[in-house]
């Protein structure tokens, strides 16, 4: 989303294209055509080719016409596998950046590292549906650590500290959109702690690598942490939302996983002083809940004995 718009005021301004016809991508994101566009041809050789074609308007992003199949729009332009126009990488954003430390994986069970390199496969895909793989970085990983499948995520050896955070559940500073629009660099410790055994591990992990002056930041929704995502992915993508124009609340809510909403209507539901059926479907409408994950939520709070 926000790469596709960099694409477009290239293909604009740069190479004047205003219609483009596509395909095949390998790759297709639900953020739009230009932003898979701008991956395919980043990440796996696609171009454009200088081709007179003919197509149907599938969507116009940004101004510019994408046309696919047979139709009677006109184009002179064609993305293609291996196409002879190339991007270069400048078109990338260089802010915002994501930063995963792992530097402490060792103190994680095996089953935790699993869980953890499972989240940052997901967060290089919630990276490429707004930006590129430069705009995730991973640091402190040790040399047995291993990506799968192609990407260009790069290896840091040091934390930046101009302009950055540390998202930390626990921190004392509570983020809002303007922390989040103003930010360039995010670290999120790459911490899974199924257990709860470790504690304070994100401050340890920062006063570890020498960034613990940074500020630590806590995502929380109405003055709780309960019910916000706490996996890696749903926080970059929380972070995203706000950046391409979500308020914060929107962005938590329409990331919570389901098991997210249920935990987080169930502390409201028990800070009810007595069964208020308004109140309740005012929660429900809050949350985005579906009766069936309304009752699961009633069954687990204090109110179970009204679930007939």
């Amino acid at each position: 989303m926000i790469l596709g718009k960099a694409l477009a005021r290239y293909l604009t301004n740069t190479l004047g294209i205003e219609t483009l016809k596509i395909s095949t991508l390998k790759k297709l994101f639900k953020t739009g055509y230009l932003q898979s566009i701008a991956i395919n041809m980043l990440l796996y050789d696609y171009g454009i080719s200088k081709k007179h074609d003919y197509g149907k308007v599938t969507s116009v992003e940004e101004k510019i016409k994408i046309l696919k199949g047979r139709g009677e729009e006109i184009t002179d332009y064609v993305l293609l596998k291996n196409g002879e126009i190339k991007i270069s990488s400048d078109i990338i954003p260089k802010s915002p950046q994501f930063i995963i430390d792992l530097g402490n994986i060792d103190l994680l069970q095996d089953e935790e590292k699993t869980s953890l390199e499972q989240q940052i496969q997901v967060s290089i895909k919630t990276i490429r549906e707004y930006l590129f793989d430069y705009n995730l970085k991973l640091a402190h990983t040790p040399d047995s650590f291993e990506l799968e499948g192609r990407n260009k995520i790069e290896i840091l050896n040091h934390i930046p500290k101009d302009n950055a955070i540390v998202l930390n559940p626990y921190g004392d500073t509570i983020a809002n959109e303007e922390i989040i629009r103003n930010t360039k660099f995010f670290i999120i410790g790459g911490i899974v702690d199924k257990g709860r055994r470790l504690k304070n591990a994100t401050y340890e992990l920062s006063r570890k690598y020498g960034y613990d002056e940074l500020p630590q930041v806590k995502i929380s929704l109405r003055n709780s942490t309960v019910g916000v995502p706490d996996r890696i992915n749903s926080i970059i993508e929380i972070l995203l939302k706000v950046i391409v124009g979500y308020n914060l609340e929107e962005a938590i809510i329409s990331t919570q996983s389901n098991a997210d909403k249920v935990s987080r209507l169930v502390r409201e539901l028990n800070m009810l002083e007595k069964f208020d059926y308004d109140a309740i479907i005012g929660l429900k409408n809050w949350l985005k809940i579906d009766d069936k994950l309304l009752k699961l939520a009633l069954k687990k709070s204090k109110f179970k004995t009204h679930i007939s």
